[in-house]
């Protein structure tokens, strides 16, 4: 009954993690989003001409490597 909890409680985490990770990723790709579009804005794109900006590429969720996860159960 026991490890049955703390595998309900392990999977609760898991989960609110991989929530915080897409929150996260949304953040990223909105403060991308807002920057590539000012450097579309005149006199915006000027200026990122001259300081050599450039555009960012939005994160998706195939963008990174995720490993296994390794659980011991036999705490």
């Amino acid at each position: 009954m026991k490890s049955g909890e703390l595998f309900l409680n392990l999977q609760k985490q898991l989960s609110e993690t991989e929530q915080r990770v897409a929150l996260a990723r949304d953040y990223f790709n909105q403060i991308v989003t807002f920057y590539n579009t000012r450097l579309e804005i005149v006199p915006d794109t000027f200026l990122a001409k001259v300081m050599r900006l450039k555009h960012q590429t939005l994160m998706g969720t195939a963008d990174f490597e995720r490993a296994p996860v390794k659980v011991n159960l036999a705490s």
